[in-house]
Order: C-alpha cells, then sequence, then structure tokens
C-alpha cells in the first residue's frame, strides 16, 4: 500500500495488509429491502386512493391525504435506495492484527485476537456470495452493547473466515450449498454431532405465529365490515358505475390485501417456516469448533471461547444448551440469551444456543472438555 492508503485507513507501521475488498456491485439486494419498499408503496397507494375519494365527493382533508401520500413515496424510493448509499461505498480489510470496515470517514476495527464467533449469511441466489459477521463477546445487563463488524456481499465468506483464523481455507470453502464436513479445516474433526428434536420452534416463534392469527382475524374483519359498508351504500343509491364506489372498492381490496398478506406471512414464518428451518438445523462440534447451520446462515464458535453451558429444560423432556461466552482475557461475558426468564432470542437468528437437545449433560460436557493441543 502507499502511504497515503496506509494514512487513510490508519494502519500501525508494522503492520500487514492481509486482504482488502469492496461487495460486489450489482448484486440483488435482501428480500427485506423489498418487502419494506412494497408495503410503504401499497399504504402510499391506498392513501392516494383516499385523497381521490375525499375529492370526487367533495369532503375536506383531501389535500393532506395527497401530502401523507406524497411522504410514503419519497419514504418508499428512501428505504430503495438506502442499500446503494449506505452499504455500496464500503470498503473492507483485514490484517494480521485487526479486521477494518471503513466508509468514507467512518471507521470501525475489531482486533482478531477479540473475536468470539462469527456468522455468515449465504446469499439466496449469488452462488459463493454472502455476508461475513465478526461479533465480540460484551457484557450482560445494564453494560450490554454490540460490538461487530459486518463484510457483505463477499466472495466466499468462509474463505475469509479461515484467513482470520489462521486457517486455510478449506478445498470444497466458497460453496454454501457443501455440508460443513466437508469445509472443515485440514486436521480439524468431528467429535458431536446432532440437530433439534421435538417440535422445533420456540416462544419466539409461537408469537409470531400469533401475530399472524390476530393479523388474519383483523383483515377479515375489516374486509366484512367496510364490504357491508360498501353494499349499504349501493342500497342507499352508490352506483357500482361511478368513481367513488370504484375508488372505495380498490381500497377495501388493498388495505384487505395487505394484512391478509402479512398475516398469512407471520403465521407461515411462524410456524411451517420455522420447523422447515429446524429440520434443516445441523450441530457440529469438532475438536476446535462449534458450528451451527440453519438454513442459509452458519455460526462458528472458536470453544476456547466457551466457558459455561446454561441448561434449560424445556417440554417433551429436552434442554436448550445456552453457551456462556467471553472475552479476551475475560473481560466480558455474553449470556446469549441465557438471562432471559421467558424466551430466548429468535431461532433464525442463529445465537451460540444448542435447541432441544436428547442428551444435554453428554454436550455439555464435551462442550466444556478442553481439546489437546
Amino acid at each position: 500500500m502507499t502511504p497515503s492508503q496506509e494514512r487513510r485507513w490508519r494502519l500501525l507501521p508494522s503492520e500487514q495488509v492481509l486482504w482488502q475488498g469492496k461487495p460486489r456491485p450489482g448484486v440483488p439486494r435482501d428480500s427485506g429491502w423489498h418487502i419494506a419498499t412494497g408495503l410503504t408503496l401499497t399504504i402510499a397507494v391506498v392513501t392516494a386512493l383516499f385523497s381521490g375519494l375525499l375529492v370526487d365527493a367533495e369532503l375536506p382533508g383531501a389535500r393532506s391525504m395527497a401530502f401523507v401520500s406524497a411522504y410514503l413515496c419519497l419514504i418508499a424510493l428512501g428505504i430503495h435506495s438506502m442499500p446503494r448509499q449506505l452499504r455500496d461505498p464500503c470498503e473492507f480489510m483485514i490484517t494480521d492484527r485487526q479486521v477494518i470496515w471503513r466508509r468514507g470517514l467512518l471507521r470501525r476495527t475489531l482486533e482478531r485476537s477479540a473475536i468470539t464467533y462469527a456468522r455468515i449469511h449465504w446469499h439466496r441466489s449469488v452462488a459463493g456470495l454472502g455476508h461475513l459477521e465478526l461479533v465480540r463477546a460484551v457484557p450482560f445487563g445494564p453494560l450490554s452493547r454490540r460490538q461487530r463488524i459486518l463484510f457483505h456481499d463477499v466472495q466466499g465468506p468462509d474463505r475469509l473466515l479461515s484467513l482470520i483464523r489462521d486457517e486455510s481455507p478449506a478445498e470444497h470453502a466458497g460453496y454454501s450449498d457443501v455440508r460443513l464436513t466437508d469445509r472443515l479445516d485440514t486436521g480439524e474433526h468431528v467429535v458431536w454431532g446432532d440437530g433439534p428434536a421435538g417440535l422445533r420452534i420456540g416462544y419466539a416463534e409461537i408469537v409470531t405465529a400469533v401475530l399472524g392469527v390476530l393479523t388474519v382475524a383483523a383483515g377479515l374483519v375489516y374486509a366484512y365490515r367496510t364490504g357491508l359498508v360498501l353494499v349499504t351504500l349501493e342500497e342507499l343509491g352508490l352506483s357500482v358505475h361511478t368513481t367513488q364506489w370504484l375508488l372505495l372498492f380498490l381500497v377495501i381490496v388493498l388495505s384487505g390485501t395487505v394484512m391478509l398478506g402479512v398475516g398469512g406471512f407471520l403465521l407461515w414464518k411462524g410456524m411451517w417456516g420455522a420447523r422447515k428451518e429446524g429440520s434443516h438445523t445441523e450441530y457440529l462440534l469438532t475438536n476446535s469448533r462449534l458450528l451451527i447451520r440453519r438454513g442459509l446462515t452458519e455460526l462458528s464458535i472458536d470453544r476456547r471461547r466457551i466457558v459455561d453451558v446454561a441448561d434449560m429444560p424445556t417440554n417433551g423432556g429436552y434442554s436448550n444448551l445456552v453457551l456462556i461466552l467471553d472475552g479476551p482475557n475475560g473481560k466480558a461475558l455474553d449470556d446469549s440469551g441465557a438471562m432471559m426468564s421467558f424466551s430466548g432470542p429468535p431461532r433464525a437468528a442463529v445465537a451460540p444456543v444448542l435447541y432441544e437437545i436428547t442428551d444435554p449433560q453428554r454436550v455439555r460436557d464435551l462442550l466444556l472438555e478442553r481439546p489437546a493441543a
């Protein structure tokens, strides 16, 4: 690197650059951005239809509704362009001491030795592409805070993780459809492997499904009552061929469709989607790491970071094993949700938790056993 680049990255004189990169341009965005944009635009269209209905009926408030619709369109445009404005200018670097994330004048660093665990989110449609999330253990309680760095839309995130861990990439690294056992480090072997048993859903998924049911019920009630209002207006003389009837009909259809669609998605995500992902979840304990894979997300934890395991019994005689992770030199502890009285983190987040284990005591002993050098 030139001296000007070293000053821009604020590297130490003896620091050596191992890798430098950027997000791949033109990659399809995550589905959440498209869903948020579509919902906001739909609400903007409904608001605009209400404004047109007030104008046609010569009622006050049409201008305010039109302004709200315009604001919602601007918000939708901002959501659509936000990934391009916030993520595309980012730059990433891995040195022999730290990992660096930079965007303009903003800069975040994380010492490689302080990384507690890493999470890989593979892209849903682009092969070999994904996000690499590096997390450092933080204190729990009132001092809890998140320290993480995200390398998004990078090629071969598992290869970058091997570089950060000072390991050589596996032969099949860089492919999300390859089994975890085929992407282990040289000399790494499996000690234990299993997957969640039982219902494969937790409290967070049940709450999501209940919210979906309530939203679907609210959508049905809304469609029934507004449809009854429309029929009553027809009986009072509102013709089907008028503009007012058409606008009111479109408002009812769009609003009801959005409510039923959102409720149906939450219900599917909380029940069938969660059970399907739970069936494809695998836990792999090797002589050096604990690997958790759920769908397109993988979690890698260095066994030396596991200082304790909290056993939380569940229904059916199974147990959730919540890992207690430490930071460098024992300066912080991450409870991974063990201190939550009602439920732990959502399973879709792939937290350092082993759900519904059939033999918790044996697995706990294996996790806390310090492997030989």
